[in-house]
């Protein structure tokens, strides 16, 4: 009896279990299938924006240009351009008419004027001419070819027809410092003056010449000169000597015959110059082939060297023209025949002098057209 209750019981008990599992296990059934059956939505997601551009914004358009905009960019070139081709148009005019004129001195004119500067360069106009050449001979290029001329003197040199003394600031000095401070000259030393004569036709030329020399050797400074008078008919052949007669100033003619170095260990007969200077010479001398054939009388053999700076005729006719032209006026002013033929002059004279030879024969700067003539020669040493 008590069995059969609990069979009953249990039989009982499970039923329930069995109808809760199902009541319980329908909404889980029903809710899985809702949720396969239910969409899933994405998430709507805003775009960020896109970051700021770090580019510049575009330029505008470029405006029109007017008349103005150019002439004001343009004024500077312009007003060049028009002055230029204005003074080369008159220059060219001025040429081509001077050209079919002639001269009205003939060749042989020149010569019967002698030698010497004329009274617009004496007294206290020597120096003033000197001061005015600054800017002229800068421009050209002149002070440059000076330079370059001073750098090729060495040893004993002579300056002929040095006027007022524009080349001696550009000499080398220190051979000539060094001998009369008793020091021995260094051999390995391949330029620079050892002793130095200078040689001028105008006394006043000299004075500023002496002035400048003072100012650029500073042993002169506290030296007297040795004064020599001239002993001459035409009263050239004075002298100023100074430092032991290591520099010298003579008033002399270039035709006349030359001062030998002053060489203590050298006998004046064979004496020579290692280098010969002359700067614009050729064209105040009544005689240049006479000059040039007595300017070898004097310079070393074989290694010496005589070395010309000269102005005369260029490359063009129509330069030429005008030289000729103006040549009178320009030698009543300045003394100086500036149409002079230098390169015909100095191979005249080296057929005319024996032993006398053209080293070299340039027109260093084409600015001038080729009225610049750089010459040096040399004596050929005797067999």
């Amino acid at each position: 009896m008590i069995a059969s209750s609990c069979g009953l019981t249990f039989r009982a008990a499970r039923s329930q279990w069995r109808f809760a599992s199902t009541v319980s296990g329908a909404p889980r059934a029903a809710r899985t299938a809702s949720n396969r059956l239910t969409p899933k939505v994405s998430r709507v997601y805003k775009s960020k924006p896109p970051p700021a551009s770090t580019a510049p914004p575009p330029p505008p358009p470029p405006k029109a240009e007017t008349l103005l905009d150019l002439w004001r960019a343009t004024w500077l070139p312009l007003t060049g351009a028009a002055l230029l081709a204005g003074a080369l148009g008159f220059y060219i005019v001025g040429t081509v008419a001077a050209s079919f004129k002639t001269c009205p001195c003939s060749e042989l004119c020149e010569h019967t004027s002698p030698t010497g500067r004329p009274p617009a360069l004496t007294g206290d106009n020597a120096e003033q001419f000197d001061k005015e050449l600054n800017l002229p001979e800068w421009w050209m290029g002149i002070t440059k070819l000076r330079k370059r001329l001073a750098g090729r003197a060495t040893g004993h040199v002579l300056e002929l027809a040095m006027g007022t003394g524009r080349n001696l600031e550009y000499y080398n000095w220190e051979p000539l410092k060094e001998r009369l401070a008793g020091e021995t000259v260094s051999g390995k030393r391949t330029n620079g003056i050892t002793s130095f004569t200078g040689l001028d036709i105008s006394v006043d030329m000299l004075d500023v010449a002496r002035k400048r020399l003072v100012k650029t050797v500073p042993p002169m400074a506290d030296c007297a000169p040795i004064v020599k008078s001239s002993t001459m008919a035409d009263h050239t052949g004075g002298r100023l000597s100074f430092l032991d007669d290591q520099l010298r100033l003579i008033h002399s003619d270039a035709h006349h015959p030359l001062p030998p170095p002053s060489t203590p260990s050298a006998t004046p007969s064979s004496a020579k110059y290692d280098t010969i200077i002359q700067t614009f010479g050729l064209c105040s001398v009544s005689d240049p082939v006479a000059v040039l054939s007595n300017l070898a009388t004097v310079v070393k053999p074989g290694s010496g060297r005589i070395i010309l700076l000269e102005h005369g005729k260029g490359w063009f006719c129509l330069v030429n023209g005008l030289l000729d032209k103006n040549a009178n006026q320009h030698f009543d002013k300045y003394g100086c025949w500036w149409n002079r033929d230098i390169q015909a002059l100095v191979e005249e004279a080296a057929r005319k002098t024996p032993g006398l030879e053209v080293v070299k024969i340039e027109r260093p700067n084409i600015t001038q057209m080729g009225t610049l003539v750089w010459v040096e020669l040399r004596v050929a040493d005797k067999p």
